[in-house]
């Protein structure tokens, strides 16, 4: 029986992380560091959206509903003829942004696809002197493509010069283009939390600093005189503290780090919700599978131990039966033997009685050969004597009768013989 397939439940850690991809919680770049922005929801924030204030500024003359992109409806979309050179849109972000990523999508059908295109970027607009981002090439497929930015650059507007498409249809169509990464608020509420990680782990230190001071000030002769105090050596957690003094965060950032950090703690609270539940249903389906093969089990143990037993009846009717035949046998050889030696008298007796017959047969040979020649001297004696006397009463006579009578037993002999 084949054993049932059961994958084991992967561990927390990879769930969540599964979890957070699964809702595009964040992208990582080539630096594998930065975490985009999010909607309330969990979903990314795209700043390149009209519902956020993200505007399509200007465009190629030949261009038609440039806009189309910055709402995803996949039934409009930016057409350009594909025999048109230059083809561009400069697009206004929402905020001044770290961009990441990009995603872009044509979802027309009977259209080209866009190819090779380049990035440009701006904090300022009208401008002369655009900063390039990169070239990219966007694969041939008629769904959302991301596209991860070899450097997160900050810009507030982006241009994008259409080079090339694929395919050989007449127009060439530009379906949605959305924009991810992080604004200066966001980027300015990771630094402060990192700052804040750093004043933990520096408070830690300075634990480990006034211990090992006031292990060093009963070693030291001077006893008024401790590291911590001393006039030309600086203390790094005063240092910090001052650093720290001086950077001190506002109120209302206060709250938006304990803000996020619920956000973050609801999250991991949904996920580890998730988590239990799937693996009660996991776990359920594997008890589930479990019972059902070790009924299988028991049912194929069951016929087993049937069959063993049966087998036991039937060595024991084999045995007998082997026995009753080993028995059979030696009958069998006793009565062959004595079959043998009586086929052996019989062959003997048979013998003699073809010696016996043989000598018949001889006998018989000789006795009807002399009945012959007896015979035959009968006859001639009687025809001889009837021709010499000539009468019937001569013959009657007594001599002629004992040659008459020697020939009717001769005759009477060779006709028994001859049966």
């Amino acid at each position: 029986m084949d054993r049932l397939s059961r994958g084991v439940p992967v561990g927390l850690d990879e769930f969540k992380h599964k979890a957070y991809t699964s809702t595009s919680r964040y992208v990582t770049g080539q630096a594998g560091s930065l975490m985009h922005r999010v909607e309330p929801g969990g979903s990314e924030y795209n700043y390149a959206s009209a519902a956020k204030g993200a505007k399509v500024l200007t465009y190629n003359k030949e261009a038609k509903g440039a806009s189309n992109i910055l709402n995803r409806d996949k039934d409009k979309y930016l057409r350009n003829p594909c025999s048109t050179e230059d083809k561009f849109v400069v697009i206004e972000l929402s905020e001044e942004t770290l961009v990441d990523t990009i995603e872009i999508a044509n979802f027309e059908h009977h259209s080209s696809n866009l190819k090779d295109f380049e990035l440009l970027g701006s904090h300022v607009y009208p401008t002369d002197s655009w900063v390039k981002i990169g070239n990219f090439t966007a694969a041939n497929v008629k769904q959302a493509q991301r596209i991860v930015l070899p450097e997160p650059k900050w810009v507030r507007y982006l241009k994008m010069n259409l080079l090339n498409h694929h395919g050989s249809e007449f127009y060439c169509t530009l379906s949605v283009v959305e924009v991810y990464g992080v604004d200066a608020v966001e980027k300015m509420l990771e630094d402060l939390i990192s700052i804040q990680d750093k004043r933990e782990s520096l408070d830690e230190k300075k634990t480990v600093v006034e211990s090992d001071a006031a292990h060093e000030e009963q070693s030291v002769e001077e006893a008024d005189i401790t590291i911590g105090t001393a006039p030309d050596v600086p203390d790094p957690v005063e240092e910090v503290r001052h650093q720290l003094q001086v950077n001190r965060m506002p109120g209302d950032t206060v709250l938006k780090i304990l803000m996020k950090k619920v956000r973050s703690l609801d999250l991991n609270f949904a996920v580890l919700e998730r988590y239990l539940e799937e693996l009660n249903s996991r776990y359920g389906d594997i008890f589930k599978e479990f019972d059902k093969e070790v009924g299988d089990q028991s049912a194929v143990l069951e016929k087993i131990m049937a069959d063993v037993t049966s087998f036991y009846s039937s060595k024991e009717d084999m045995r007998k039966e082997i026995d009753e035949l080993s028995s059979w046998k030696s009958l069998v050889s006793v009565q062959l033997e004595k079959i043998v030696q009586e086929n052996t008298l019989l062959r003997l007796e048979v013998e003699r009685v073809g010696r016996n017959q043989l000598h018949m047969e001889n006998k018989g040979i000789v006795i009807f050969l002399v009945c012959v020649v007896f015979g035959f001297i009968g006859v001639i004696r009687s025809f001889a004597d009837m021709v010499i006397n000539n009468t019937c009463r001569e013959f009657c006579s007594d001599k002629s009768c004992s040659w008459f009578y020697l020939l009717l037993s001769c005759t009477l002999t060779i006709f028994i013989l001859s049966l």
